[in-house]
């Protein structure tokens, strides 16, 4: 990681599911592109990945989650699995999951420290959708990353829930293409929106 913004070397942005081969690798890789898009080299200063929470470490990424990536134009080279890590979670400054049931196995590994910057990547994205210019604070893309969790947290009581379910991107492992491209559609959409709220 490039350290820039007195970032550490642990802390930005975590993406998390399962077992770490088909959501969030799509989510890291597509986060990565937009950022790249969108911001540059400045992009270098927020560290992006992921981890899963039943492993296996070491897995490629599945096939038909590299084929969803392709389609899009997007890397998806050197990609292994990896378990999550405590200590990694505790110092991301934001950390986003396939579920409602992973936010809150992750958040309930240390409330205290976890639960106010733990999103679904859908929930995240119905928080931040429709933000003004300027509205999330920070003067550059590090420390809009550093001040997104607490902003968003405090615009729950401002808007209207959707369904729950809503929240969550479905598990397309040992499923069909479709299954790929429906998942890889839902998080591109909530990745487009959360990007979009920090590029303003």
């Amino acid at each position: 990681m490039i350290l820039i913004g007195g970032f550490d070397r642990l802390g930005g942005i975590l993406h998390v599911c399962t077992g770490n081969q088909a959501r969030s690798p799509i989510a890291e890789r597509l986060m990565i592109h937009e950022f790249w898009k969108h911001f540059g080299p400045v992009a270098q200063s927020v560290w992006i990945t992921s981890a899963g929470t039943h492993g296996p470490a070491g897995a490629p990424m599945q096939p038909l989650a590299v084929a969803e990536l392709e389609r899009r134009d997007v890397d998806s080279t050197n990609f292994r699995s990896r378990l999550l890590d405590g200590v990694e979670a505790r110092h991301a400054h934001l950390i986003l999951t396939a579920t409602r049931k992973h936010r809150d196995q992750v958040a309930s590994a240390a409330p205290a420290v976890l639960r106010d910057k733990t999103f679904t990547w859908r929930e995240l994205a119905w928080l931040l959708n429709g933000l003004h210019a300027a509205e999330l604070p920070g003067h550059n893309l590090a420390e809009k990353v550093l001040y997104l969790p607490g902003f968003a947290w405090r615009r729950r009581g401002y808007l209207t829930p959707p369904a729950p379910h809503l929240f969550d991107v479905d598990d397309p492992m040992g499923g069909t293409k479709k299954d790929y491209r429906r998942a890889a559609t839902e998080i591109a959409n909530a990745i487009d929106t959360i990007v979009a709220a920090m590029s303003k």
